[in-house]
């Protein structure tokens, strides 16, 4: 006879969500102010004796790397993710991540070890990119699999958009430590200041998640001995290939709008409209805050059933695709607003469903690995390479780079509508799923009884 799984309460799923989005925060966090400190990290940590280009160079190489090493650190953690438990692998991915964070705002630099100062930020950004792997699939496993059912969409949302927030307090404490340090302080010292608190904050939110609980999910599978008993990787390639492709697809288009309209729009709309860069990035802000609540009416819609999961993220893709267009047409800061209200709800709105997709595209034996090689390869692929193809699109015709986005979300489009028949239980054993495919729920049903 099948007993019901354990269900957390409310305020037990609350807090695991609430612990779960620090991660999140903390890699956007990290990310942002890298990017934003790169002119004090250049002169810090490469040779004087070298060109100014080639030093710049050497800082993004050593940022992009972090990028490069994520596929392998993703893979590896989350088989054990699998194998072993989401928290106790989620925790370790922190760790892993906050440490040398905390590590590069002590790090001297080149004036005082030479060539030793660009080596040891090289390891840094290492260590951070094998951790950064495995957080953020870890963040996804661990908090659907906390809330189950209906709240999947919503929780997940609310994720998504701590993701954002942490981009927004990346930027805000870039800018009010600079203000009030001024220029040549920030360049001594000032740039570590960011870093500091970083690694103190990932180092905090590490000690918070001593105090969640394993998935009812995991447990469950474990008690009746239904975990993978082959490496995760090899049934995820021999059994879920088209789900691992198609998910793959929607982690590229979520990573190529991102970067489309995150970052983009401060080289186009200041270097080829020459609009006033200020007011661009404010511009630029105001999206990131409407994508935030985009994130959370995405899962609103789907958990409170007024949209289908399916429904709801073609819809949101198919807005972006048009104010996409409506927005690389504006030539003045007041025009750009209204497309970037629209691009924020709507591109947050189809990057959160995303994530539900993603986790339903794989069973709960496989699901951390699964995420976790559906959204770092592409992170690795398109991450680095999306701004040098928009620049390149944008020397032919300004209205050419819209239609890198456009095409990968109307591609996205038409892999939810193969994906949505091969979708998966979140658990094996909730029988009141909404989106759950019966076909796959009743072969569930027959390893639980």
């Amino acid at each position: 006879m099948r007993q019901a799984p354990v269900t957390l309460s409310p305020s037990e799923q609350f807090k695991a969500l609430a612990v779960a989005s620090l991660g999140g925060m903390l890699e956007y966090f990290e990310f942002i102010i890298f990017v934003f400190l790169a002119p004090q990290i250049t002169k810090n940590f490469s040779s004087p004796d070298m060109p100014e280009w080639m030093r710049l160079m050497q800082t993004f190489g050593i940022f992009a790397a972090g990028f490069l090493i994520r596929p392998v650190g993703g893979i590896v953690m989350a088989q054990f993710g699998d194998l072993v438990g989401r928290k106790r692998v989620f925790t370790l991915t922190l760790a892993l991540m906050a440490t040398p964070t905390l590590a590069v705002a002590l790090l001297p630099g080149y004036a005082q070890i030479g060539v030793w100062a660009p080596l040891l930020l090289l390891l840094c950004r290492l260590v951070q990119g094998l951790a950064l792997g495995g957080e953020l699939p870890g963040a996804i496993s661990f908090v659907s699999e906390q809330v189950s059912g209906r709240r999947v969409a919503f929780a997940l949302g609310v994720l998504a958009s701590t993701v954002c927030l942490g981009s927004l307090a990346g930027s805000v404490v870039v800018s009010t430590v600079a203000n009030l340090l001024g220029p040549d302080e920030m360049m001594s010292y000032g740039w570590r200041i960011p870093f500091v608190l970083g690694g103190l904050f990932g180092l905090i939110s590490v000690y918070l998640r001593r105090f969640t609980h394993e998935t009812p999910v995991f447990e469950e599978m474990k008690a009746r001995l239904m975990l993978a008993e082959r490496p995760p990787f090899a049934v995820l390639m021999a059994e879920h290939r088209f789900n691992l492709f198609a998910s793959m697809v929607l982690a590229a288009t979520t990573t190529v709008t991102a970067a489309s309209l995150q970052q983009f729009p401060i080289t186009f709309f200041v270097t080829m409209k020459h609009l006033p860069m200020a007011e661009i990035a404010n511009m630029q802000t105001l999206l990131i805050a409407f994508t935030m609540v985009g994130n959370v009416l995405g899962g609103v819609l789907v958990s409170w059933r007024i949209l289908s999961l399916r429904a709801a993220y073609i819809v949101f893709q198919l807005i972006t695709i048009a104010a996409v267009f409506w927005a690389f047409r504006q030539d003045s800061v007041a025009g750009i607003a209204a497309p970037f209200i629209v691009l924020g709800i709507s591109g947050g709105g189809a990057m959160a469903l995303s994530l539900t997709l993603m986790a339903r595209s794989f069973p709960a034996q496989v699901r951390y690995t699964g995420l976790a090689t559906a959204y770092n390869i592409p992170i690795a692929i398109f991450g680095g390479t999306a701004l040098i193809i928009l620049t390149y699109l944008s020397r032919f015709s300004l209205q050419y780079p819209a239609l890198y986005p456009s095409f990968f979300c109307l591609l996205s489009c038409i892999v939810a509508l193969m994906l949505w028949p091969r979708r998966h239980a979140i658990s094996p054993f909730d029988a009141n799923d909404p989106d759950v495919n019966p076909a796959r729920a009743s072969l569930a049903t027959a390893h639980t009884v």
